[in-house]
């Protein structure tokens, strides 16, 4: 497991770092790609690298919210 803990926001990781930074699989992040879906990436030739600011909005992007039920 990968220490995540000094990151910076403009740091860029590879798309297994970013699999495993999110919590899902490399072959998820390699199918979102390819149906345009998840979080942005830059592409040089055949490597992508995701932002990690741009992975931590992806993640807020998923957060669901509950509505506070008064007791």
């Amino acid at each position: 497991m990968t220490d995540f803990s000094t990151l910076k926001p403009t740091d860029r990781l590879t798309r297994r770092e970013a699999a495993e930074y999110l919590g899902n699989s490399y072959n998820t992040l390699t199918v979102w790609a390819s149906q345009k879906k998840g979080p942005p990436y830059y592409k040089n030739g055949k490597c992508a690298k995701y932002r990690v600011a741009d992975l931590d909005a992806f993640l807020e992007s998923q957060r669901v919210e509950f509505e506070q039920v008064p007791v």
